[in-house]
């Protein structure tokens, strides 16, 4: 009952909101019905409802719709130069693929994706368009080390994108579990009971002084149920902090460069013994007995060598990568040769050809067991027993893969 009367409450706060500058706007404290566990009646009530209104209409303006390709998440903008917080999930990819985000107000703006790490779930985004005052407004961080279980939160998406009538999603809630570890899956998150849906991910979660304290990632999981919308899993905001340096790069944390193929056991080049179907040498289109001669504009001599220039490069770079490879020799088909038209004696009658036909065929016939001589037999052609074949040099462009180390 308790979930379902603020998630409704932050619904009915979110209506109708102007968009308010965070550099400029200052937040009173929260009440003391926000340290409650409950609202002990109509006036707690009332106090938590007008304060979640107050941080609504300052965090409103900074959430945003992340659209890369066919796919969207949710986004919070972090500074005033347009760095913008997200799920990891949300910017999978090649760093620096172009974006666009949605404002709160359906106004759109040109980005680019920076840097994620798969594992953790946390990744950047950057506007790339001018700021239209200058600078972009933006959202506070706070620490996430020293958050408590059973603490008031805020959720806010943009799922989709503007849609006329519905601004921003806004949910109200608690933290479960401040530092939350699933099994089997490693890295520590806020597990919180505020409701999320698809296209939330990547939103921000704040705490009641308007402060980014995490960033929605997944939906979690009931042991009775199994997928529980009100369960959910935020990366802290002290991990984006930790790595903010790396995210700004464009790095993919976690990730190392994967080209999918395997060197022939003991040649003493760089031949390749097998391709795996669907990784970046096989998109390129190498094969099988290619041999490997430069790679990224370097020349290898042994398969070691390619191995350690292609650990050098980031993943989803594209590098040139030459080959030898052994291509059938197309054979020069013969000259035509003109046939001699035979020439008819003019004194030869119609009947003459049958009695020729008819000494032909006067010829004794072998007989069953006989042996046929060997001039009888038909000559057998050389054939070779491979086809011919010669060597080529050929330049393949290939964007390499993600591995998780």
């Amino acid at each position: 009952m308790r979930i379902r009367l603020f998630a409704l409450l932050g619904v009915v706060a979110a209506a109708g909101l102007a968009a308010a500058d965070p550099i400029t706007k200052t937040l009173p404290e929260p009440p003391a019905s926000a340290a409650k566990a409950l609202p002990a009646g109509i006036d707690d009530l009332k106090a938590f409802q007008k304060h979640v209104h107050e941080v609504t209409e300052k965090v409103i303006p900074v959430t945003v719709c992340l659209q890369v390709g066919g796919a969207s998440g949710s986004g919070v903008i972090v500074s005033e130069d347009g760095l913008i917080l997200t799920a990891g999930h949300v910017v999978s990819g090649k760093p620096g693929r172009p974006l666009t985000v949605v404002m709160p107000d359906g106004k759109k703006y040109k980005g680019k994706v920076l840097g994620f790490d798969p594992k953790v779930d946390s990744g950047m985004a950057q506007l790339t368009d001018p700021a239209p005052g200058g600078k972009w407004p933006y959202a506070e961080i706070a620490p996430s080390k020293d958050l408590k279980a059973g603490q008031w939160v805020i959720a806010t998406g943009h799922p989709g994108g503007y849609k006329k009538d519905r601004p921003p999603v806004v949910r109200v809630g608690r933290i479960g579990q401040p530092k939350f570890s699933p099994p089997r899956e490693g890295g520590e998150f806020i597990q919180v009971d505020t409701t999320l849906v698809g296209g939330d991910s990547g939103g921000p979660l704040w705490d009641l002084k308007g402060r980014v304290i995490g960033i929605h990632s997944r939906i979690g999981a009931d042991p009775l149920v199994g997928a529980s919308i009100a369960q959910n899993m935020d990366v802290p905001s002290d991990r984006y902090k930790e790595q903010w340096d790396r995210l700004v790069a464009g790095d993919i944390i976690g990730g190392a460069p994967y080209f999918g193929v395997k060197g022939m056991e003991g040649a003493k080049d760089c031949k390749i013994e097998s391709v795996t179907r669907g990784e970046a040498a096989d998109k390129a289109g190498l094969k099988a007995g290619d041999i490997i001669t430069k790679f990224a504009g370097k020349e290898v001599a042994t398969y070691d060598e390619m191995v350690k220039l292609m650990k050098e490069q980031k993943p989803f770079a594209e590098v040139a990568v030459e080959v030898k490879r052994e291509v059938p020799v197309e054979e020069k088909k013969d000259a035509k040769v003109e046939k001699k038209d035979e020439k008819k004696d003019p004194t030869a009658k119609d009947g003459d050809k049958k009695e020729t036909e008819k000494k032909d065929g006067d010829k004794p016939k072998a007989k069953d067991g006989d042996k046929p001589k060997d001039s009888d037999k038909p000559k057998d052609e050389k054939k070779d027993s491979k086809p011919k074949t010669e060597t080529k040099t050929i330049e393949f462009k290939v964007t390499l893969g993600l591995r998780m180390e």
